[in-house]
């Protein structure tokens, strides 16, 4: 089945690896959207261009959107994905520019003319909040949020907040309360499926798998310093490949979530697992399926 898809991301190097799997797997990209988070939205849309234009397809649209979360102060972006956010990798620049359309009215714009279109969000949900709140009615034509955020036991920028919901709490609240059914993978699945650098080599083969890895050797470097051993984590390929292969989860639930928005609170930015249904998070997947997924499309 080929689905129709639009990408809201913060293009650090997970999320250019799952632009470039979306590509090669032959989805229907109708436009990608950008927002701050690993690195500034500016630096983000270049990132996105370049991504774009090494795989020769200039023809996706991009469109730049929100510079701050909705409410808190613009955040500083983490360096563990080098200055640019995709480990310092200087890729040819792209001949085009984004669009001038902002993010939010793009995105409903391009829901408007493909009903049924698919979100797969790998950044803070800022963009995606704005969008349905300005258009209530883009309920009608997203058949189904794919997101990369949240955390149910294990947080990775607080002990119990994940990066993403971390950095616009706030629009992921909103998102999470639209009625919309989610497919969620939290932070919990990534931490207990490290990629070791063997197994990265092993699975992204060619030209676009040797920039994949020469993009991840500044996390591989980081991961090394801090825990011992040279391997990855990979968020955002996480959330397109169970989506795209649900034989992928080995577990999941289903069930609500809400954010913790307290702004005095140590807990702000946590997601709290709630009573009732509509989001369905994936809790625990299966090491060799998802390795072979990526392995049968590069």
């Amino acid at each position: 089945m080929t689905y129709k898809m639009i990408i809201d991301t913060d293009c650090g190097i997970d999320d250019a690896i799952t632009i470039i799997s979306a590509i090669k797997y032959g989805i229907d990209i109708v436009g990608i959207t950008t927002v701050s988070g690993n690195v500034y939205v500016d630096q983000v849309t270049d990132n996105v261009l370049r991504i774009l234009n090494f795989m020769g397809r200039n023809d996706i649209k991009v469109f730049k959107g929100a510079h701050k979360p909705l409410i808190s102060e613009k955040t500083t972006p983490a360096k563990i994905h080098g200055e640019n956010g995709i480990g310092d990798v200087e890729l040819e620049k792209s001949p085009k520019s984004e669009e001038e359309l902002p993010a939010p009215y793009a995105i409903y714009k391009l829901a408007r003319e493909n009903p049924g279109i698919v979100l797969l969000t790998l950044g803070p949900l800022t963009n995606i909040a704005m969008a349905f709140n300005l258009y209530p009615d883009l309920k009608n034509y997203v058949s189904k949020i794919v997101s990369m955020g949240g955390a149910v036991n294990f947080g990775n920028v607080t002990r119990f907040a994940e990066f993403n919901f971390f950095y616009d709490p706030e629009a992921a609240e909103f998102v999470l309360r639209l009625g919309i059914p989610i497919l969620l993978v939290p932070w919990d699945p990534v931490v207990a499926t490290p990629i070791f650098e063997e197994e990265l080599k092993e699975t992204f083969k060619g030209s676009v798998g040797k920039l994949i890895l020469q993009m991840e050797k500044t996390v591989m470097d980081f991961v090394e310093k801090v825990r011992g051993v040279r391997g990855v984590f990979l968020p955002d390929p996480m959330a397109l490949a169970t989506f795209l292969d649900p034989t992928i989860i080995k577990s999941k639930i289903n069930t609500s979530m809400h954010m913790e928005l307290n702004h005095g609170s140590l807990m702000r930015g946590a997601s709290i697992i709630g009573e009732g249904h509509g989001t369905e998070i994936v809790m625990e997947v299966d090491k060799g399926k998802f390795l072979n997924f990526f392995k049968n499309i590069f």
